[in-house]
């Protein structure tokens, strides 16, 4: 029996996996992740943004005791039978008691001083400053200001008719008193309006030398 012709069989190729695509996808991902992170960002932000920041300076051993809207208006009331107070405003915010006792208008600095002393005297009968208006050991206390003047400013009285003088006593401070319209170097202020303004000079008008004329282009 004749030999067979022996067939060969061609053992398949293996094919190389291309790595083309692979760079691709990793390329994309390495720009879409932080895209992706920047984008979550942005909205958890805007969501966020109409709502409003609360936030307390103050713990729970803080402003003890509280000042009440009954204290408020007892002051109110003693703070409106002085004499020469056309008008007294208070209100609290931020821990700090604001006093505001406008005055007649007519009122000198000596009168008006002796009001601010009275109404911080008050004060201190129904708030005891330093129960309320001084730092313990336990925490922080309340502020306290005391602004007492003649009158605002605007175009009915003017700035230098007017008496303000300002009474501050902070939880960490000494009372203080300050006279807001009255400099404290009147030789520096006096000097200071006394200086005469200088007068920019105006611009000479060009003139041409002797034996030319100058035209205009228009002519």
């Amino acid at each position: 029996m004749a030999d067979q012709p022996v067939k060969k069989v061609r053992k398949p190729r293996k094919q190389k996996v291309k790595q083309g695509h692979k760079l691709v996808w990793l390329t994309l991902a390495i720009i879409l992740i932080p895209l992706a992170i920047l984008g979550y960002i942005l909205l958890t932000s805007a969501s966020n943004s109409s709502a409003p920041v609360v936030g307390d300076r103050y713990t729970s051993s803080d402003l003890n005791p509280k000042i009440t809207e009954q204290d408020i208006e007892n002051l109110q009331g003693q703070l409106m039978g002085l004499e020469g107070v056309e008008s007294a405003t208070i209100n609290l915010k931020a821990a700090t008691l604001r006093i505001h006792l406008n005055m007649v208008d007519g009122t000198d600095e000596e009168t008006m001083t002796y009001t601010a002393d009275t109404a911080y005297n008050i004060v201190n009968d129904l708030l005891p400053v330093d129960t309320y208006f001084t730092n313990s050991a336990d925490g922080k206390n309340y502020d306290l200001e005391i602004d007492v003047y003649n009158y605002i400013v605007d175009d009915v009285h003017p700035a230098e008719g007017q008496i303000y003088l300002k009474v501050t006593k902070t939880g960490a401070g000494q009372k203080v008193v300050d006279y807001l319209t009255t400099p404290k170097n009147p030789d520096l202020a006096q000097s200071v309006k006394e200086r005469p303004t200088v007068e920019e000079p105006m611009p000479e008008e060009e003139t041409a030398p002797e034996g030319e004329e100058y035209y205009d282009e228009g002519e």
